[in-house]
C-alpha cells in the first residue's frame, strides 16, 4: 500500500488554490491541477475524491465565517457617525487598514470566492458579502436616524446594491491584477476612500 505524503498534499493543495483564483472552480479540472502539481491524474484522487472536497480543504468553513465577520467588524466601525466623523475618526483607519491586510494576506483564497463555486456550499458567496454589508449598513443609517431625528431618508435599496456591487467588482479586479502588493494595496485604499465619499453623498 502507497503511503500519502504530506508534501505532496500540501503541494497539490496550494496548486488547486491558485488554479481556482486564477480561473475560477468552475473553469479548472482535477487534470489541470494534477498536471500543474506534478503528479498524475490518477493519483490526485488519492488525497481528494473530488474537487469539491479539494475546494473545501483550501478553503475550509471557518475561512468562510472569519471573512464575514472581518468585513460586518468592519462596516460596523462607523455606527452611529456622521460623515465628518467617519473621514477623522482614527479607529476607522486603522479598521481598514486591517481589513485591507487581509484581504492581501488571502488574496487567492477571496478570489476563489468571489468567482462563483457552483454546485458547491460557497455558491454565493458574493451575494452573501453584499447582503451581509448592506444590513450592516441599514443598522448605521438606523443609528444616525435616533441620534439625528430630522436627517434625510435613507438611500433607495437599488441603489445601495448597485453600490455594493460596483464595489465588490471593483475590489475583485483589483485583487485578480497582475501587479505588485504595493499597487494593490494602494488601488484598494484609493477604491475605499472614493466609495466612503460616494456613500456620505447619497446618505
Amino acid at each position: 500500500m502507497q503511503i500519502l505524503k504530506k508534501s505532496v498534499k500540501l503541494a497539490l493543495e496550494k496548486t488547486a488554490l491558485k488554479l481556482f483564483a486564477a480561473r475560477g472552480y468552475d473553469n479548472t479540472t482535477m487534470a489541470e491541477i494534477a498536471a500543474a502539481a506534478g503528479i498524475s491524474t490518477g493519483n490526485i484522487y488519492r488525497y481528494h475524491a473530488n474537487k469539491e472536497e479539494l475546494l473545501y480543504a483550501v478553503i475550509p468553513a471557518s475561512f468562510v465565517e472569519l471573512c464575514l465577520q472581518t468585513i460586518k467588524s468592519k462596516v460596523a466601525l462607523v455606527r452611529g457617525m456622521n460623515s465628518q466623523q467617519v473621514a477623522g475618526s482614527k479607529e476607522l483607519r486603522l479598521g481598514n487598514e486591517m481589513l485591507m491586510k487581509f484581504v492581501l494576506t488571502h488574496r487567492h483564497k477571496i478570489l476563489v470566492l468571489m468567482r462563483e463555486c457552483s454546485g458547491t456550499r460557497l455558491a454565493g458567496f458574493r451575494d452573501i458579502v453584499r447582503q451581509k454589508i448592506m444590513e450592516s449598513v441599514h443598522e448605521h443609517l438606523a443609528s444616525l436616524s435616533e441620534s439625528s431625528p430630522g436627517r434625510r431618508n435613507e438611500p433607495d435599496q437599488l441603489l445601495l446594491a448597485t453600490v455594493y456591487d460596483n464595489l465588490i467588482n471593483a475590489s475583485t479586479s483589483i485583487l485578480d491584477a497582475d501587479t505588485t502588493e504595493k499597487h494593490r494595496k494602494a488601488a484598494l485604499e484609493k477604491l475605499l476612500d472614493y466609495h466612503l465619499k460616494g456613500m456620505a453623498a447619497i446618505c
